[in-house]
C-alpha cells in the first residue's frame, strides 16, 4: 500500500497540473477576443503656454469621446488608458509626453464623452513647441486576470499655438 504522504503528493500534483492547464486555456482565449474600440480625441484648448527657463511648458485640455468597452472580455480586469503627445524637434527625433491617464475598471467607465484638462504639464526639453504639429495618442493597456498584457492605441493630429500665452486661460 502507498503511504498517506505519497497519496497526498499524487493528489496535489494532479490538482496543480489541472490548475496550470486551466490557466493556459484561459490565457489562450484572450487571443481570440476581437475588440473594436471607437474614439475621437481633439485638442480643446491651450490654457497655459510659456517658456520656463530653457523649456516650454503647456497645460492642455482635451475633448474625448470614446467607447473602449469592447476591449473588455470575461478575462479583463481593467484598462490603463492614457493620452500622450508625440512630436519631433531638431534636437530629439522622438518626443513622447504623457499628459493624462486613468484606470478604467468597468465597461461603463470605458464610455467617455467629456472635456477635461490634462493631469500633467506638457514640458519640452528646449523651446521648440511653438507652432508645432503634434500627434495626440490615446493608448490603453489591457490587463487580464490571467495572461499577458497587450497594448492598443489611436492617433489624432493637432497643432500648438505659434505664440506663447501672455495670461493663463481658465477652463
Amino acid at each position: 500500500m502507498h503511504s498517506t504522504t505519497y497519496r497526498l503528493n499524487a493528489v496535489l500534483t494532479m490538482a496543480f497540473t489541472g490548475l496550470i492547464a486551466l490557466c493556459i486555456a484561459i490565457a489562450l482565449t484572450e487571443k481570440f477576443h476581437q475588440s473594436s474600440p471607437e474614439a475621437d480625441l481633439k485638442l480643446h484648448d491651450v490654457h497655459y503656454f510659456k517658456r520656463m527657463g530653457k523649456n516650454d511648458e503647456a497645460i492642455l485640455s482635451f475633448k474625448l469621446k470614446s467607447d473602449l468597452s469592447t476591449c473588455f472580455s470575461w478575462n479583463t480586469k481593467q484598462l490603463f488608458a492614457y493620452i500622450k503627445v508625440e512630436y519631433e524637434t531638431k534636437k530629439h527625433k522622438r518626443n513622447e509626453v504623457t499628459v493624462w491617464d486613468k484606470v478604467v475598471a468597468s465597461k461603463e467607465e470605458a464610455q467617455v464623452d467629456q472635456t477635461f484638462i490634462s493631469k500633467y504639464k506638457l514640458v519640452d526639453n528646449g523651446a521648440d513647441l511653438r507652432g508645432k504639429n503634434v500627434t495626440l495618442t490615446l493608448a490603453w493597456n489591457v490587463m487580464p486576470y490571467i495572461g499577458g498584457l497587450y497594448y492598443q492605441d489611436m492617433k489624432f493630429e493637432a497643432a500648438l499655438p505659434s505664440q506663447y500665452l501672455k495670461e493663463p486661460r481658465n477652463f
